[in-house]
């Protein structure tokens, strides 16, 4: 079965004709393409080995070249920026499709852990500003009104940390940009270049960054007129402190990967040939021996920490562990760890 799933503005077509693009049924690794503005599901499961790949209609920015790349093995999710000569700058499309992977991410049970990269040298240029000039000129939607902040709207605040985790540890985050936060996985950013603008705040999103030596990261936004955005100024503070976040914003300057380490911005620096291997070796290591439900009441306690007091947090805690008690999970945790052998988690 193949089966194209699109984000909730786009018309949606169960199956599609058949193009010439051939893959693997063999590799047992769930494949997804991105392709303009269609987001397609290969299921893996296929019995012909000649089965095709589906052409999908292509979106109104985007060309031929798929502009998100995304690949789930061994529970770990991986989403590649697409767009090389362009420093992965980002476009609006890519965003909303963004946004919609991870959100279906976020409930997908095979799914543990979601790291997002960028090919080439980049992690993200940030928002490619000549493709939103291009749209202004041609009297396409400007940058103030774009979808996800109407999808925001339109839905209202959601405090959601997925199923029933919470509600005690629930907060007016809402959906879109911050569906990073509220995801119940732990998102990690491999920053492989320069994360500038909206690149920059789209790795502050994550839990964990890791930091090639060539990384760079660049707040342009005040050499650009404008504030710290999209949640930026709440989120630097809480990372490096008011002192350092003021630095950083008000010089507009860039900051390397070694001092990005010293202050704090990344959990760890990582030679360039070595950052892929690397996080997905850490990543592999969080999806093999954490049990799901423990992994999203846990990020949800850091989440939420700055903002709740110590006997709130104490006393959602205990509401947590009450239930984390009551999961097979649990009792596979606390069995493999007298048994001395891996743990077996299922999500139940």
């Amino acid at each position: 079965m193949i089966t194209c799933i699109v984000t909730p503005s786009r018309i949606e077509q169960p199956a599609l004709q058949e193009s010439g693009a051939r893959f693997d049924t063999k590799s047992g690794i769930i494949i997804h393409i991105i392709i303009g503005n269609l987001y397609c599901r290969l299921n893996p499961k296929l019995t012909d080995g000649d089965r095709r790949a589906e052409d999908c209609p292509k979106g109104p920015y985007m060309d031929d070249e798929p502009k998100l790349l995304t690949v789930i093995a061994d529970g770990v999710a991986t989403l590649t920026f697409n767009r090389p000569e362009k420093l992965n700058a980002l476009t609006p499309a890519m965003l909303e499709d963004f946004f919609a992977i991870i959100a279906q991410w976020g409930a997908d049970p095979d799914v543990r852990v979601i790291v997002i990269t960028g090919a080439g040298r980049g992690f993200s240029a940030g928002l490619d500003l000549g493709a939103i000039s291009a749209a202004a000129s041609e009297g396409g939607s400007n940058l103030s009104a774009d979808r996800t902040a109407a999808a925001r709207t339109n839905n209202a605040p959601q405090p959601h940390w997925g199923d029933d985790v919470g509600p005690a540890l629930g907060h007016d985050f809402t959906r879109g940009w911050n569906g990073l936060i509220t995801c119940r996985k732990p998102t990690i950013a491999a920053i492989n270049g320069p994360a500038f603008g909206w690149g920059f705040i789209l790795a502050l999103h994550c839990d964990i960054r890791f930091a090639a030596r060539s990384a760079v990261f660049n707040a342009t936004f005040a050499r650009l007129g404008v504030p710290a955005e999209k949640g930026m100024g709440w989120l630097l503070p809480r990372l490096i402190g008011i002192a350092r976040a003021a630095d950083l914003l008000y010089t507009a300057r860039r900051v390397d990967a070694a001092e990005a380490e010293r202050i704090g911005l990344v959990n760890e620096v990582v030679e360039d040939d070595r950052l892929m291997t690397h996080v997905d070796v850490y990543a592999r290591a969080i999806a093999a021996n954490a049990a799901p439900r423990a992994l999203a009441a846990m990020k949800a306690q850091i989440w939420t920490a700055a903002d709740n007091g110590y006997d709130a947090a104490f006393a959602a805690a205990d509401l947590e562990q009450g239930r984390c008690t009551q999961t097979e999970d649990f009792k596979e945790g606390v069995g493999s760890y007298l048994a001395k052998r891996p743990p077996v988690f299922t999500g139940r």
